[in-house]
C-alpha cells in the first residue's frame, strides 16, 4: 500500500530528465545503437544473399571458397535491434517529455540507413568476384554453361540489393516527416484548443478490451460521450493505442477538451483517461 499515486510518481520521475544533456546524450546514443544494430542487420542479409549468389553464378565444381557465413549476425541483429530500439524510444520520450511519439528520426529509418550504409560497404568491397563473368565455368568436366537471365539478376544484386535498401531507408525517412508534419499538426490543436477551449467531464461508454502490462502499448477501440456548452450529448469513437494502466474502463469519467465553436469537429476534441493536468494525457498514437 502506497500514500503517492504510482502513475503521478512515474511522471514526476520522467519529467526530471526533461531537456537535459544526460537525456540528450543517451538519445544520441540510442540512436547511434539503432544504427549499428542495422548495420549488423545488413550483414546478416548481404551473408544470406552473398551465399546463393555465388551458387548460382559458379559451377558446382568450381575450385573457388565458399563465402564466409557469420551465423552470429543474424540473431545479434535482432537482439541488438530490440536493445537499441529501446534505449532509443526511452531516452528519446525522456528528453523530449512526450509518451506518444518519438522527436526527430523514428526506428525504423536509422536501422534502415544503418543497413543501407553497411551493405553498400560489403557488396562493394568485401564480396567476391565470379570465376568469370557471363559463363559457369566447369573447370573438371569443361561443361561451362552460359548465365541466364536469372543468373544475370543474381549477378546484379552487388548493386540491387544495397539501392533496394537504401530505396526503403528513403522512404521511411519521407513517411516519417509526413508523420511529424501531421503530429506537429496535432499538437498545433491540442495547444489552441488547451488555450481556448472547454474542459469538461466525460463518460466511457464502449470499450475493446483492457491494457497489458506485457505491453507497452496496447491499441483499444473505444467511445465516450460528453455534454457540450448547448447540452448537445455527443459521442466519439477511436481507436487509439494506451499504455499499461491508462486504457479507458467502461462508465469511467474522463476529461475531455473540445472547441465550443466547433463542438462537432473531431480533431478538435481530446480525451484524457486521467486528470488531464498534462497535455501529453490528451495524445496517444491514433488520435486524429
Amino acid at each position: 500500500m502506497s500514500t503517492v499515486d504510482p502513475q503521478q510518481a512515474r511522471r514526476e520521475r520522467e519529467a526530471r530528465f526533461r531537456r537535459t544533456p544526460l537525456a540528450l546524450a543517451m538519445t544520441v546514443l540510442g540512436g547511434l545503437l539503432v544504427v549499428a544494430a542495422g548495420a549488423v542487420g545488413g550483414a546478416a542479409i548481404g551473408q544470406f544473399v552473398l551465399v546463393f549468389r555465388m551458387m548460382n553464378l559458379n559451377s558446382v565444381f568450381s575450385h573457388s571458397p565458399d563465402p564466409d557465413t557469420a551465423l552470429w549476425a543474424a540473431p545479434v541483429a535482432v537482439v541488438g535491434t530490440l536493445v537499441a530500439a529501446a534505449v532509443y524510444t526511452r531516452w528519446n520520450h525522456r528528453w523530449s517529455g512526450r509518451t506518444s511519439d518519438v522527436a526527430g528520426i523514428g526506428v525504423l529509418p536509422l536501422w534502415l540507413v544503418g543497413a543501407a550504409a553497411f551493405l553498400w560497404w560489403t557488396t562493394q568491397t568485401q564480396w567476391p568476384a565470379p570465376d568469370r563473368v557471363g559463363t559457369e565455368v566447369d573447370p573438371t568436366f569443361g561443361h561451362d554453361q552460359a548465365w541466364s537471365v536469372g543468373d544475370w539478376v543474381w549477378y546484379a544484386t552487388v548493386w540491387l540489393l544495397p539501392a533496394l535498401v537504401t530505396v526503403f531507408a528513403v522512404l521511411a525517412c519521407v513517411a516519417g516527416g509526413v508523420t511529424r508534419l501531421g503530429r506537429g499538426s496535432r499538437r498545433a490543436r491540442l495547444t489552441d484548443v488547451l488555450q481556448q477551449g472547454s474542459r469538461t467531464t466525460g463518460e466511457v461508454t464502449a470499450v475493446s478490451g483492457a491494457t497489458t502490462p506485457d505491453a507497452a502499448r496496447t491499441l483499444l477501440r473505444w467511445t465516450f460521450t460528453f455534454v457540450d456548452l448547448q447540452g448537445v450529448r455527443r459521442w466519439v469513437e477511436r481507436t487509439e493505442g494506451f499504455a499499461p494502466g491508462e486504457g479507458p474502463e467502461l462508465g469511467r469519467a474522463v476529461t475531455v477538451l473540445y472547441d465550443p465553436a466547433r463542438p462537432g469537429d473531431r480533431k478538435r476534441i481530446f480525451a484524457s483517461t486521467g486528470k488531464g493536468q498534462d497535455p501529453e494525457e490528451f495524445l496517444r498514437p491514433g488520435t486524429t
